[in-house]
């Protein structure tokens, strides 16, 4: 059971990384990709990111 709790962590990692480096990309002034669609991946990557560390502690505190 560590394992998979071990994973969701580190899969909240990897997302929360990604959401920073399109958050560095958004605030540099290049014109591709667009910034709307700069915008989504780092709402979506940051969300997704928040409910795996979510999981990963509801599994710490049932475990």
């Amino acid at each position: 059971m560590s394992g998979v709790i071990f994973l969701f962590f580190v899969i909240s990692l990897l997302l929360f990384i990604g959401a920073f480096h399109y958050f560095k990309l958004l605030q540099q002034s290049a014109s591709y990709p667009p910034k709307k669609i700069v915008k989504q991946k780092v709402n979506v990557l940051a969300s997704a990111g928040v409910i795996m560390l979510l999981i990963g502690i509801m599994l710490i505190y049932f475990q």
